[in-house]
């Protein structure tokens, strides 16, 4: 996998379309003058999203933005301003995408940046296992079932 572009997300990411470098225009493969050009991308789950690479066709800086699907994306994946995304391409496989989301958290005083995992679906019981990056190295750990509480703090015992 190569890597197309890294960025960390702005409010008009987050609101409205995705502003693409310019320079990995080149990766999407826009062709006979076309301004626009659907793909598909996996998130690290698997899962596929249809996105569409728009391109205005006037003036001298095209300003490629990611549009349709997009806004889902965040949407599903409860992406914010301040995320960072990375975008790929498998150089051996023909236009196959992949996309990773990873949000900046403090650990020890230290910043660390962690994959986004999707949220559970309502009802479930089984733990949620969280991932980030510690000193270069992948850590993960576990997040309990919230107890119900009293008013004092205690756990209530069905």
């Amino acid at each position: 996998m190569k890597i197309l572009f890294s960025k960390v997300l702005t409010n008009t990411d987050i609101q409205k379309r995705l502003a693409v470098p310019n320079n990995s225009l080149k990766h999407f493969e826009l062709e006979n003058g076309n301004c626009s050009k659907s793909f598909e991308v996996k998130d690290e789950n698997g899962f596929t999203w249809p996105f569409r690479c728009y391109v205005r066709n006037d003036g001298a800086y095209k300003k490629p933005v990611l549009s349709s699907g997009w806004r889902q994306f965040v949407l599903n994946k409860g992406v914010h301003q301040g995320d960072l995304i990375t975008l790929y391409k498998d150089v051996e496989a023909e236009a196959s995408y992949k996309i990773e989301v990873q949000r900046k958290i403090k650990l020890l005083g230290k910043e660390c940046w962690y994959n986004l995992e999707p949220d559970q679906p309502t009802g479930a019981t089984a733990q949620d296992k969280r991932k980030f990056l510690l000193f270069g190295k992948e850590c993960g750990y576990f997040l309990e079932p919230e107890q119900p509480t009293d008013a004092t703090g205690e756990v209530i015992q069905d």
